[in-house]
């Protein structure tokens, strides 16, 4: 009988993370693909969670303190826009509230292309495959429709879960007992268990319909069965990426405050020379200065976290992927497996 062939000893993180990285730095082309992406999904999990905390707490004190703030928020809207022709003010009202719905609509229909666009170049690099701007865009377009459910139903379920949870808070909030404050503790730690599932199903479902065709079920079940069976490399990748966040981030900060030390020093001069003209173009230049570093700080960590997914996709599927943690344990047992019969 041949031997049972062994994943290799060979951490998966020296491959995929070094090639995440050159990819998020040489494919500059794509950081408005990875910007754009980011509106609906960054590719980090981590954000996800601080973003859904921050919104079932805002969640549970509305659901406590609601009914009057909304009454009192009813009545000073109506007054604005009514005034003298409260019919007329509520049309405004009605044409404001869906012009921002349709530019609401049209941001998001553009992210799910790019994040189809994204998933597709990062493939074809890994293929070695060259694709273009153009080329990655309209696959992301033809795939519209996919991603768009896709995104949907997560977007969905994370609401509903968001909502049961600030109902525990509300609950906690509005009767502080142990047994209600205990209630929200775990349906919060059982959220961000779920939450974290969710958003790995949805990256490997992503991947799964964009580089290997499957319909929206089949690559959720896909993706699901991909975490499944390697949910402990999912959870140190995570890690990494949070640690190569915080990075990232800081150095932009850092990197900022550099950059304002001249731009400081000139604001002072243009005060003492009494120049309006030099001021408010130091001012447009620091403006114009952090947009673009945000706009780099932000693709450059998308499109790293979606290309470690991608290539960590492929790895998984062609099988060979030993997390940290079982290389450890095989490290202090001797690589001790059950003998066969």
């Amino acid at each position: 009988m041949s031997p049972t062939r062994r994943p290799s000893n060979a951490p998966v993180y020296r491959d995929v993370l070094s090639r995440a990285v050159h990819t998020a730095w040489h494919e500059r082309r794509f950081w408005p693909l990875a910007f754009c992406a980011a509106l609906l999904a960054s590719g980090g999990t981590y954000d996800v969670i601080w973003k859904a905390t921050e919104t079932i707490k805002n969640q549970g004190l509305i659901l406590t303190n609601g009914s009057t703030r909304l009454g009192e928020l009813g009545t000073s809207f109506a007054r604005a826009l009514g005034g003298s022709a409260p019919l007329l003010g509520i049309a405004n009202g009605l044409e404001v509230v869906m012009t921002v719905a349709i530019i609401l609509v049209a941001f998001a229909a553009f992210s799910c292309i790019c994040q189809g666009a994204l998933v597709y170049a990062v493939g074809a690099i890994h293929r070695g495959t060259p694709t273009t701007f153009k080329e990655a865009l309209g696959v992301g377009a033809g795939a519209f429709w996919p991603i768009a459910a896709l995104n949907a139903l997560v977007l969905a379920t994370l609401w509903i879960l968001r909502f049961l949870v600030a109902l525990a808070l509300h609950l906690a909030l509005g009767n502080t007992t142990i047994g209600n404050w205990f209630l929200y503790l775990a349906s919060y730690v059982v959220f961000i268990a779920i939450v974290f599932v969710i958003y790995m199903v949805h990256i490997f479902a992503l991947n799964a319909m964009i580089l290997q065709g499957a319909p929206v079920a089949d690559a959720i079940v896909r993706g699901y069965m991909t975490f499944k069976k390697h949910w402990v490399t999912a959870i140190e990748t995570t890690a990494l990426l949070f640690l190569a966040a915080i990075g990232i981030w800081a150095i932009f900060v850092c990197l900022y405050f550099i950059l304002m030390i001249p731009l400081f020093a000139a604001v002072i001069a243009a005060s003492v020379l009494q120049s309006q003209a030099m001021l408010q173009a130091i001012m447009g230049i620091g403006l114009a200065a952090f947009i673009f570093s945000l706009f780099a700080a932000t693709a450059f960590t998308t499109l790293l976290q979606y290309s470690t997914w991608t290539y960590l996709y492929r790895r998984l599927g062609e099988g060979g992927v030993l997390p940290k943690l079982h290389r450890f344990v095989r490290m202090l047992s001797g690589s001790y497996s059950v003998p066969s019969r």
